[in-house]
């Protein structure tokens, strides 16, 4: 039956069939499908038709009239708003299963992995609180104070946040604290464009970076002084000005934190990329270990670690008897990582700056047994996966943090002879729809 929905009609009740990517419902008015954001499998909605175009439609939740049995009420005062979460309306057992669904239908559509079965979720020890990393924007609405905020979904336009359920409470504190600085800074709130929080589990100190392109020495300083005061825990502040090779940085005390993880205490600067969910993070490091090193048939075990980082899986493979090479290519990351090499005392790992396709058109094959690789969410480049099949390793270990080009990776890895043996994922972001997948072949 062909659709009724044009521009025009005022309302139109659906079914929800499933959740995709990205979180939205699919529904079908006759040949047409209609994404709705809001809403759970088997929900009966009444929408408002947007953006219709050839074979699909946008639609704008109005009302539920039949509601899951998996629906909750999200705690988030501007949830909807804000395009932070796409999930606080379900149930956390609802969301890991939705989660699931997800990317077994993902590895499927575009990886032809047909055969696969993925099995459930590995859940955050923690559902709301668990985030120690967080960036953030600045807005003046008019008419109102100056507010840290994030941004709408799909949209340039900020929403102002009092704080975020997703954070840890340390750094709720520190942005109740820099809302308050940015009240009464007058010209600063105009100046500064960004604010990444850090905050450390293992400590309990904090980390502030501020990108402002246009501040001054002097103004850096005045503000560094203005949030030093009346907020403990605060171990340093950056702040970020100009850009490319006009770029400049003034720090106000020690920028780096120190976590936690597999009995190794690593440093992560303020310019490297460290997990945002630390306890689930452990986990994942403790998943990855395992997989590696037992009933390998070769001792000692040779890796490659790709986008290796601080450390955070290398050494720990390291400190188990592996062999390990660890390639970054930013260097304040690898400079980290030497360092938490050296202050635990594990040996038996090499450090190489350089991009991954650069390391892997230079070695040779068999020269590693095992490839570990964490790739940014745009996946591996055809040149990393080129090299990386040239190389021919008997194992591969894949962390991804996107369905999408996961699938198209191992669709190409399943091509050129290789078989996944183990899936695991997990729910590194409760309330969204970001999934970490696991993957072995």
């Amino acid at each position: 039956m062909p659709s009724q929905v044009t521009q025009s009609d005022k309302t139109v009740l659906v079914q929800i069939d499933k959740l995709v990517h990205g979180g939205k419902g699919l529904a079908h008015d006759g040949s047409l499908a209609i994404f709705v954001e809001g809403v759970l499998p088997g929900e009966s909605v009444r929408i408002q038709p947007e953006r219709v175009k050839k074979g699909y439609a946008e639609g704008r939740l109005l009302e539920v009239v039949t509601s899951s049995p998996h629906r909750t009420d999200a705690p988030c005062p501007v949830y909807g708003q804000c395009g932070g979460c796409q999930l606080q309306h379900a149930s956390p057992t609802a969301q890991l299963e939705l989660k699931r669904d997800i990317l077994a239908e993902t590895l499927v559509r575009l990886g032809g992995l047909v055969d696969l079965a993925v099995p459930p979720l590995i859940a955050s020890p923690d559902v709301y609180g668990y985030r120690h990393r967080a960036r953030l924007a600045v807005v003046t609405p008019k008419g109102k104070t100056a507010s840290l905020a994030y941004h709408e979904e799909g949209s340039h336009r900020l929403v102002p946040i009092a704080a975020c359920p997703l954070l840890a409470p340390r750094l709720n504190e520190a942005v109740a604290h820099l809302n308050r600085a940015l009240a009464g800074s007058g010209l600063m709130a105009a100046l500064i464009q960004e604010v990444r929080l850090g905050y450390s589990v293992a400590t309990g100190e904090r980390v502030i970076q501020y990108e402002a392109e246009r501040c001054t020495r002097r103004q850096a300083e005045g503000w560094f002084e203005r949030v030093r005061t009346g907020l403990d825990g605060l171990k340093g502040q950056v702040m970020i000005a100009g850009r490319g090779l006009q770029q400049r940085r003034w720090v106000d005390g020690e920028t780096a934190l120190t976590e936690q993880v597999a009995g190794l205490r690593l440093r992560c600067s303020d310019r490297a990329f460290v997990q945002a969910n630390w306890r689930l993070n452990e986990m994942l490091v403790e998943t990855v270990t395992d997989w590696a090193l037992t009933g390998q048939d070769r001792a000692p075990l040779r890796v490659l670690e790709l986008y290796a980082g601080i450390g955070n899986f290398g050494l720990p493979l390291a400190r188990g008897g592996a062999l390990v090479t660890l390639v970054e290519a930013n260097p304040a990351a690898l400079a980290d990582a030497r360092y938490n090499a050296r202050v635990n005392h594990v040996g038996r790992c090499r450090f190489r700056q350089g991009s991954a396709e650069a390391i892997l058109d230079a070695s040779t094959p068999d020269e590693y047994d095992f490839v570990l690789m964490d790739p940014p969410r745009t996946g591996l480049s055809k040149e990393a996966l080129t090299g990386l099949l040239r190389l021919k390793p008997r194992r591969l270990v894949y962390l991804s943090c996107d369905p999408p080009t996961l699938a198209r990776d191992l669709r190409a890895m399943r091509e050129a002879g290789y078989r996944v043996t183990r899936l695991q994922g997990f729910d590194m972001f409760p309330q969204t729809m970001h999934i970490e997948t696991l993957v072995e072949l």
